[in-house]
């Protein structure tokens, strides 16, 4: 039951699973598959081998495709960061992500099953009525689904882990009170530990979980491949084979169950009803007969109401759940009629009364936000988000995040939609302040800078009504002031483009002139601190994304070097005096690296370099790294640290490049 450790322990070693034949020498290469170890049945460590239904319905495509793969166990954060670094080439086992749509494909289903609330028998009753009224505790899997449901229930606390095996080993440890997870999971733990007897399982969520193999947009041969090669399995009985040697759906069998036991029922009110009939018509002997026969029927009976009430409260559980979230949640059916709406929803959409029967497209604002992405919920069975979306009431801007999810055998959908709007105005107003603050470094070092040329232009002054026939002297004072002009006028410039508010705007950016210009407004700090800026941009260099953006970010980045720098020589690096900023082209990409010979940082500082207000510096607000980071993935780049104490730092950023962008625009 400790699997947290053993998975830590197993990845770090890295073992890899590999399949391949002496017969595959012409392979030019083999795929690298990388999956997460902690998801029995589908793919789990046992008995020293990685193994599991996910990992044998792989294994046996590729070898009827005659491709070569290696297996390697990884958390699903670290293989989407390895597939981004092009260290593997594929995921096993990846739920559906929709702002993974960009960068990656999706296969069919691989196996599917339902999200399910798991509670101990000894407590359900108790868990039942605390509900929405007092606190429970949740094991629920971090960054899910499920866990975005699960963290806005009204007096819910919840223990996240990153991953399904560690959800279910925190309620078999008693460190929560109930868990909602994947089924086959919890049902092959607690079977696996013997613990079937001591849980219930209510019976539902309102969607179901599909498992998937990722693999790079390029790859669409090998997926149109591997998805034909998927059907043929499932058409010939090989997919169901393979799926009865890993899983026992407990939940198929118990649909089974209750229709041998309707049959059964059925069958025994028949065969009771003939023997009342003979008995009455033939004998008084078979009057025992009935008798036994009818105590027969009220045991099944008992049974029936049984499995009634336990339905009745796993209902009454998923009602209180719904209505005690914080978030506006609207349920509809396939033909968008609204069926339910929680008091939070009513309020958005301004009504008093339940509007079952309802199109939706009728409500606002509901219906600006179901329009995006409804045909693949509906049709498809896949969800849809919206991180931020803005409406206009009276005059006032409203944001909101939403999520589309879809409903169990395509029967309609459920969308959850929470205001963010005073989270978006806090991070309006950290911006502005961390703007503020660089605002004040820089200047700081311009009104010392703009002292220098002044005093050339004053000095030229004085001397003029005595040198102002000397032939010499008419020659610099021509020369010397326009230049000593321009260049307290381009620092000038330069400091309110930078103050000036603008709207964001996505356009060509020259790699070349945004870090000439960011390293103009820093010269006169460099020069006072004897730094060495070093340039080296290749020629042509251009990215797609908004300038006043980017200029906030290089300037961030160039002040942490001189901070760094600054800080390592108070501690007696007198050697610390280089800022390098070199970009070159990667493929389709741009890559920027940013590094210096300061202090640098330890890797506990470098785990909490993103974490907001988190600093190392005396007059530090750990606010400029988390925006910078923020405003980068904002235009659609990556940002990578590597830093060693007292050694210094490199931070690298990772562009998509707009080279025909630039050529269409060099050509009109």
């Amino acid at each position: 039951m400790m699997c947290i450790v053993m998975i830590s322990l197993l990845v770090g070693n890295l073992s890899v699973l590999t399949y391949s034949e002496d017969d595959r020498n012409g392979l030019e290469k083999v795929i690298r598959i990388g999956f997460d170890p902690a998801l029995p049945p589908y793919q789990f460590y046992e008995a020293g081998a990685y193994q599991g239904f996910l990992i044998d319905l792989t294994q046996s495509i590729f070898k009827e495709l005659n491709v070569s793969v290696t297996f390697i166990p990884l958390p699903y954060a670290e293989c989407l960061n390895k597939f981004e670094a092009r260290e593997i080439d594929m995921i096993l086992g990846l739920r559906y992500n929709g702002d993974l749509d960009e960068t990656l494909n999706f296969s069919d289903s691989l196996v599917n099953s339902t999200i399910s609330i798991v509670v101990p028998k000894a407590s359900e009753d108790n868990i039942q009525k605390s509900i929405g009224k007092s606190t429970v505790l949740i094991a629920v899997e971090r960054d899910s689904a499920e866990f975005e449901y699960v963290r806005n229930i009204k007096k819910a606390n919840f223990n996240n882990t990153f991953n399904q095996e560690a959800v279910v080993d925190l309620m078999m440890l008693k460190r929560a009170d109930m868990m909602i997870g994947v089924r086959h999971v919890a049902e092959y733990l607690l079977e696996k530990n013997n613990l079937t007897s001591l849980y219930s399982f209510n019976n539902s969520y309102v969607t179901p979980i599909d498992y998937y193999l990722a693999m790079n947009k390029s790859e669409e041969i090998m997926l149109i491949r591997f998805n034909e090669a998927l059907k043929r399995l499932k058409l010939d009985g090989e997919y169901e084979k393979m799926y009865n040697v890993w899983i026992d759906d407990k939940n198929l069998e118990n649909q089974k169950n209750f229709e041998r036991f309707m049959k059964i029922t059925g069958f025994g009110l028949v065969l009771a009803l003939c023997v009342i009939f003979i008995a009455a018509m033939i004998s008084v002997q078979l009057k025992k007969r009935v008798d036994e026969k009818t105590e027969e029927l009220s045991a099944t009976n008992k049974q029936l109401e049984h499995k009634i009430i336990e339905i009745n409260n796993s209902n009454e559980l998923k009602n209180l759940i719904f209505e005690s979230s914080p978030r506006s949640i609207a349920i509809f059916d396939k033909n968008y009629k609204i069926s339910a709406m929680n008091e939070p929803a009513l309020a958005l959409c301004k009504l008093t009364e339940m509007p079952v029967g309802t199109d939706i497209f009728t409500l606002v604002p509901l219906s600006e936000m179901i329009k995006n992405g409804i045909e693949r919920v509906i049709k498809y069975g896949e969800s849809y988000s919206e991180k931020e979306f803005e409406i206009i009431t009276n005059g006032i801007k409203m944001y909101y995040r939403y999520v589309i999810y879809p409903l169990m055998n395509s029967s309609g959908g459920i969308i959850t939609i929470e205001d963010i709007t005073e989270e978006k105005i806090l991070k309006e107003q950290v911006v502005e302040k961390e703007k503020n603050r660089v605002l004040l470094r820089m200047i700081s070092g311009i009104a010392h800078e703009i002292r220098n040329p002044l005093t050339s232009i004053k000095t030229y002054v004085e001397l003029l009504p005595r040198k102002k026939d000397n032939a010499e002297f008419q020659k610099q004072i021509t020369k010397v002031v326009p230049n000593e002009v321009e260049r307290v006028n381009k620092l000038i410039e330069n400091l309110i483009d930078y103050v000036k508010p603008k709207a964001k705007n996505i356009e060509v950016v020259d790699v070349q002139l945004l870090v000439e210009y960011c390293s103009v407004l820093f010269s006169p700090t460099l020069n006072e601190n004897n730094i060495h800026l070093n340039i080296m941009i290749d020629e042509g260099l251009t990215i797609l994304a908004d300038k006043d953006q980017m200029k906030q970010v290089f300037i961030n980045l160039i002040l942490n070097a001189i901070d760094a720098i600054i800080e390592s020589r108070l501690q007696h690096l007198e050697l610390a005096n280089q800022i390098t900023i070199e970009a070159h082209r990667d493929d389709e990409q741009v890559l920027i690296n940013v590094s210096d010979n300061g202090v640098g940082m330890t890797p506990d500082e470098m785990a909490l370099i993103f974490e907001l207000f988190y600093t190392t510096k005396v007059k530090g607000s750990g606010i400029g790294m988390p925006l910078s980071k923020q405003m980068i993935e904002d235009n659609g780049g990556q940002i990578k640290i590597e830093s060693q104490k007292f050694v210094g730092t490199q931070i690298g950023l990772l562009f998509k490049g707009a080279f025909d962008e630039q050529k269409d625009i060099d050509h009109r």
